[in-house]
């Protein structure tokens, strides 16, 4: 019986908190004034389990896991109401399928919201279960206060982004930049969130802080130089409206030629017509210069301008005679008749002239007939400016400008359009008697030289050798007649044969001579 007693007195001692134990436990709890013996029974668990590995006389470990068992009673107790929570929530907003909802539902704007729950709960059990006056109580509420801050500075974030995407979505007809501006308040956020968490751990007011900042204006400067430069550019291009998401712009100076994908306030990225991709600083467009082709897109004319070099030598003067030879090719007939009606009349200079042109020159009549060959195409937009013009003669000929805009902005229906009219002046170039200028080339030196042997120019014909015969070209152009080919042509073996009794013959010759 003694041995029985002395057992159960030995275990009552074990399982009972000795006295260094339970002051230091009194010393940052909070004593069981409220009834509900909540820090009792905390207390009593930590204890349980630091005897389950004999470490119940460590005072600090047990006020350690104290801290364990609290944290992830509270982060349970917060993840089953932030569960219960998120699915009410989800529940109610699939009866409102507006636009914002889901773009609020992909911003994940929710769940980054109800994350404050299981701190905010961690934090009622700081209140509950530790003395207010303790150390290790103030330092757990300031890591708890510091981790709220991080995850409401998460939530705002993401709610300004929800915003910028809705009205960018919805109310941005413009395209403006307007996502550098969200990145801004993105970061003014973060920045004050990390004022205060910094107060919180310095216990100074984030005023005295701000305060304090203005020594450090100069590093900051320097160290956010890019990102207020990005703000101030964006703030410009939104103002003055010159850069839209989706414009076509063309950087000068750099590889930057295509569609502006993205602006935001580091960078602004190009996609390249060769599915390329260039990223340029936005205060770089505003430094230096760019071309938008927005207005160009929006007009739904694009402009041809280009010239044609024609040969000087072949522009000659015309007489009222020699016209009616052109009066065959389409708009030239009543042109020609016009406009020597209008000399008679001393009508033919200055604007009352029917066309752009004249009937002085041939290359006066191509003037006129391509003005008048643009008026009448479909493809050519004829509320532009459309005009023929020559400009000063250079060392490649004459130079024949033609300048109009095209009905389309598209660039595949643009280019079309514009081959489609050079192909129609180098065709009809010769009915002008005109040449367009070429380099000299092997080809002009060859036929320079046959032409001063004597041979006749007649001789001379087209490509692609540099020349040959007319009759050789005639000759070319008949059907090829196998069978008459093959029946004149002789057998290799009978040649063969012929060549080796050729040989004989020749040989019983020579031999028959040596006799006699």
């Amino acid at each position: 019986m003694n041995l029985i007693a002395l057992i159960l007195a030995a275990k009552a001692a074990a399982t009972t908190p000795d006295d260094d134990f339970s002051r230091q436990l009194e010393s940052n709890l909070l004593p069981d004034t409220h009834g509900h013996g909540l820090v009792h029974s905390l207390s009593r668990w930590a204890y349980d389990i630091l005897d389950l590995f004999g470490l119940q006389h460590n005072p600090d470990l047990a006020i350690f896991l104290y801290s364990v068992i609290v944290l992830v009673i509270a982060i349970a107790i917060g993840l089953a109401f932030r569960w219960v929570l998120l699915t009410i929530t989800r529940i109610v907003m699939s009866h409102y399928k507006s636009s914002f909802v889901t773009v609020l539902n992909k911003s994940h704007f929710l769940t980054r919201i109800t994350a404050l729950i299981p701190p905010l709960a961690y934090m009622i059990f700081l209140h509950l279960t530790y003395a207010q006056e303790a150390h290790l109580s103030l330092v757990l509420t300031k890591l708890t206060c510091i981790y709220i801050i991080f995850v409401s500075i998460r939530a705002a974030t993401s709610f300004v982004n929800v915003v910028w995407s809705y009205f960018d979505a919805r109310q941005n007809k413009r395209k403006l930049p307007l996502k550098s501006i969200a990145q801004l308040l993105n970061g003014l956020l973060w920045l004050i969130g990390v004022i205060i968490a910094i107060a919180l751990l310095v216990n100074k007011s984030p005023a005295t802080l701000l305060a304090g900042l203005g020594a450090f204006a100069a590093v900051l400067m320097l160290v956010f130089k890019d990102s207020i430069l990005g703000v101030v550019a964006s703030v410009q291009l939104s103002e003055e409206d010159a850069l839209h998401v989706g414009d076509w712009i063309k950087v000068h100076g750099t590889e930057a030629n295509g569609t502006v994908t993205e602006v935001n306030l580091s960078s602004v990225k190009v996609l390249n017509w060769d599915n390329t991709t260039t990223m340029l600083p936005p205060y770089s467009l505003i430094s230096g210069s760019f071309t938008n082709y927005r207005s160009m897109q929006q007009s739904n004319a694009r402009r041809i301008y280009r010239c044609y070099n024609i040969d000087c030598d072949s522009v000659r003067q015309l007489s009222e005679a020699e016209l009616d030879r052109y009066r065959s090719i389409p708009f030239m007939s009543e042109w020609i008749d016009a406009q020597l009606k209008q000399k008679d009349k001393g009508l033919l200079a200055g604007d009352q002239s029917l066309a752009y042109g004249s009937i002085e020159t041939n290359l006066g009549l191509l003037r006129a007939y391509l003005k008048m060959y643009l008026d009448a195409n479909p493809d050519i937009d004829h509320n532009s400016l459309c005009m023929i013009s020559t400009q000063q003669q250079t060392a490649n000929g004459i130079p024949l400008y033609l300048y109009c805009f095209t009905a389309t902005s598209a660039w595949a229906q643009y280019e079309a359009i514009q081959a489609s009219v050079f192909e129609h002046v180098a065709a009809i170039l010769q009915r002008f008697d005109l040449c367009a200028f070429e380099a000299s080339s092997g080809r002009d030196t060859i036929a320079e030289g046959y032409l001063s042997a004597g041979h006749p120019e007649s001789d001379l014909f087209g490509a692609p050798e540099p020349f040959f015969y007319r009759e050789l070209n005639d000759q070319r152009q008949k059907p090829l007649d196998v069978n008459a080919d093959t029946a004149s042509a002789p057998h290799p073996e009978a040649s063969a044969d012929s060549s080796n009794a050729s040989a004989a013959s020749a040989s019983d010759s020579s031999a028959g001579s040596s006799a006699k």
